[in-house]
C-alpha cells in the first residue's frame, strides 16, 4: 500500500492511498468462491455451479463490495502510518483506473491542530471561601414551610400575598375570548411581575366582585389568542385566599420523610446546602479556569466537522430538553466552538502532564450523585451497568482532574462570600 498526503488546508488533508490490484482480485475471488458454495441456481447442484455464471452474476456486486471495505481498512491503516489525529472524514471516493491494476482512493479529511505547551503559572483566580450559616438553613426550612403552605377562604378585602380566584371573559375585534363560559386564573398578589396590569383590579377586591377594564396581556401569555394583545376585560371574583403556612415540628419533618424530628431535619438541610455550595464553588472555579483559558488559547484552529457535529449535538439536546424544534444549527455555532476548544485544551493538559481517571474520584462522584434519589443503591448499579453513564461520569471526574492541576500551578486568592452570594452569582 502506497500513501501520500497533500496539505490542502491549515487543518484539511488529502490523502491518496494506493492498494496493489492483485490483493483486490484476490479478494474478490475469494468472496465469489464463497457466494458458489451458497448459490442455488436451478439446473445445478448445490456448490456446482460454474465460476464463470457467478462471476457474470454478481461479479460486479462483489467487487464493489470489496472496494468499499478496501478503502475503509485501508483509510484506518494509512492514518495509522501517518500518526494523524483525525477529526473527521468529509470525502472518501475511488479514482478512475488509469490502465495499471493497482485500486487507488482519495480522502479528505480534517486533522485536529498541533496544541502548545499550556502554561498557567501567571493565571489569576479566585476561590470562593463560604460557610453555610444557621440563617442559610433557616431560609432553606423557610423555603420548604412556603412549598407546604395551605390556602383558606377569608371574607375580607384582598391584600399583598393572598391568592385571588377569578374567572373572566375578554372582548378582542369584536370576538368574545373564551366562546363559551370563563377562562380561569388565581394569581397571588405581589407576585405577577409579568403581568403587572392586574395588580390594582385585584388588591382590595372581595367575594363576589364584577370587575371591567382594558388589559394588556403578556407576550407568553398562555393563551395564544391573547398573548401580546390589549382587550377589554370582565372578571368575577370568586375567592379571596390568605396562605397558612405549617408550624416546624415532627409531623412537618416526617412530611418529608424524615425520621428524628425538627432536629433531623434541620442536620439533611444543612448537609444538603453543603452539597450545593461544593458544587457551586466547584462550578465557579472550573468555570474562571476554562473562561481564561479559551481567552488565551483562542487563536487555536478548530476542525469544522469537530464543530459542525458539536452543533448538532447542542441542537438535538435542546429539542430533547424542550420537546420543541430547536433553531438551526448554524445559531448554536459560538457555543459549538467554546466546547470543541475547551475540549481540545482540557485533553491536551491531561496528556501533556499524565493525568488519568482517578477511579476513586469516579466512584464517589456517583455516590454524590446517588445521594440525591430515594434508593441510591439502585442508582449506582444502574451507573455501573450503564456504559454510556460511565463515560459521562468518568468525563466529568478527568476534567474535575484537569481543573485542579490548572488550579495547583495558577495564582489562587481566597474570596470571603456568603452562601447567598455564591449560589446568587451561581444562578
Amino acid at each position: 500500500m502506497q500513501v501520500s498526503v497533500e496539505k490542502t488546508g491549515d487543518l484539511e488533508r488529502k490523502l491518496t492511498v494506493q492498494v496493489p490490484g492483485d490483493s483486490i482480485d484476490s479478494k474478490v475471488s475469494g468472496r465469489l468462491n464463497e457466494l458458489r458454495r451458497q448459490v442455488r441456481l436451478k439446473g445445478f447442484r448445490p456448490g456446482r455451479v460454474p465460476m464463470n455464471i457467478i462471476r457474470k452474476r454478481y461479479g460486479d456486486q462483489v467487487r464493489e463490495e470489496i472496494l468499499q471495505e478496501v478503502m475503509q481498512s485501508s483509510l484506518q491503516e494509512a492514518i495509522g502510518e501517518q500518526e494523524m489525529r483525525v477529526a473527521g472524514v468529509n470525502r472518501i471516493e475511488p479514482n478512475p483506473a488509469e490502465g495499471g491494476g493497482d485500486f487507488e482512493f482519495t480522502a479528505d479529511l480534517e486533522i485536529f491542530p498541533e496544541m502548545p505547551e499550556i502554561d498557567v503559572a501567571d493565571m489569576a483566580v479566585e476561590r470562593p471561601e463560604v460557610e453555610v450559616s444557621e440563617e442559610d438553613v433557616d431560609e432553606m426550612i423557610e423555603t420548604l414551610r412556603e412549598q407546604q403552605k395551605t390556602w383558606n377562604a377569608v371574607e375580607r378585602a384582598a391584600q399583598s400575598g393572598d391568592r385571588v380566584q377569578f374567572g373572566y371573559v375578554a372582548e378582542l375585534d369584536g370576538e368574545r375570548i373564551p366562546e363559551k363560559g370563563e377562562h380561569e386564573i388565581a394569581p397571588i398578589i405581589g407576585e405577577l411581575a409579568a403581568f403587572p396590569e392586574l395588580e390594582p383590579l385585584l388588591e382590595g377586591a372581595t367575594a363576589g366582585d364584577e370587575k371591567e377594564a382594558e388589559l394588556t396581556f403578556p407576550d407568553a401569555y398562555r393563551f395564544e389568542s391573547l398573548a401580546g394583545k390589549t382587550a377589554q376585560v370582565k372578571l368575577r371574583i370568586k375567592a379571596v385566599e390568605e396562605p397558612e403556612l405549617p408550624e416546624v415540628d415532627d409531623a412537618f419533618a416526617d412530611s418529608f420523610g424524615v425520621d428524628g424530628g425538627v432536629e433531623q431535619l434541620r442536620a439533611d438541610v444543612r448537609k444538603n446546602l453543603e452539597r450545593e455550595m461544593r458544587q457551586a464553588v466547584s462550578n465557579r472555579l472550573k468555570q474562571a479556569v476554562t473562561d481564561q483559558l479559551g481567552e488565551r488559547y483562542g487563536a487555536i484552529p478548530l476542525p469544522e466537522s469537530a464543530v459542525r457535529q458539536e452543533a448538532q449535538q447542542m441542537q438535538a439536546q435542546l429539542q430533547q430538553r424542550t420537546g420543541q424544534q430547536p433553531p438551526p444549527a448554524e445559531q448554536f455555532r459560538d457555543g459549538a466552538e467554546k466546547r470543541v476548544r475547551l475540549g481540545l485544551l482540557l485533553a491536551e493538559i491531561a496528556r501533556q502532564h499524565d493525568i488519568s481517571i482517578d477511579r476513586g474520584r469516579v466512584q464517589a462522584k456517583i455516590e454524590e450523585v446517588a445521594e440525591t434519589y430515594d434508593q441510591p443503591e439502585q442508582v449506582i448499579e444502574l451507573y455501573r451497568s450503564e456504559p454510556q453513564l460511565m463515560d459521562q461520569i468518568e468525563n466529568m471526574v478527568l476534567e474535575d482532574q484537569v481543573v485542579d492541576w490548572v488550579l495547583e500551578n495558577a495564582s489562587v486568592s481566597n474570596k470571603t462570600m456568603s452562601f447567598k452570594e455564591l449560589m446568587g452569582q451561581q444562578q
